[in-house]
């Protein structure tokens, strides 16, 4: 939650709304009156949460993710969707490529994209959309 130009007292009654889990737990802990503005309150959770923050992968990650034998094409897409949202940046061009070099290569769909090649990542969805409907 960003609360960019309001007093730091709407900012620190906001925070508490932005809680979950042991965040919620630290703050109900808190004593009063232990931090005197919203940066001091910000400090303190940052340095008590910081280690255990998610860290999100390199868009290169998406390149290790590989269609299996005998898998089809729509869980193969379904397994890579759900990896390129925990990246930390979706370039399309990578994003392309690793799509392109994880098809099994043996694949029905590896043989139609070698007869033409998808230039953009929604050429590639279009086409595996309706190749997975033709299936």
């Amino acid at each position: 939650m960003t609360l960019h130009g309001f007093p730091g007292e709407v900012a620190c009654g906001a925070f508490p709304l932005t809680l979950k889990g042991q965040a919620w737990g630290c703050f109900g802990a808190l004593r009063p009156g232990l931090s005197s503005s919203f940066e001091k309150l910000a400090k303190h959770f940052l340095t008590q949460f910081i280690a255990s923050r998610r860290r999100r992968k390199p868009t290169a990650y998406l390149l290790t993710v590989k269609q299996k034998e005998g898998e089809n094409l729509k869980s193969y897409l379904t397994c890579f969707n759900k990896e390129r949202l925990t990246t930390e940046d979706q370039d399309e061009k990578i994003t392309l490529a690793a799509l392109l070099g994880g098809v099994w290569p043996r694949s029905p769909f590896m043989a139609e994209l070698a007869r033409r090649t998808p230039s953009t990542l929604r050429d590639f969805m279009d086409w595996a959309d309706e190749f997975v409907n033709a299936e």
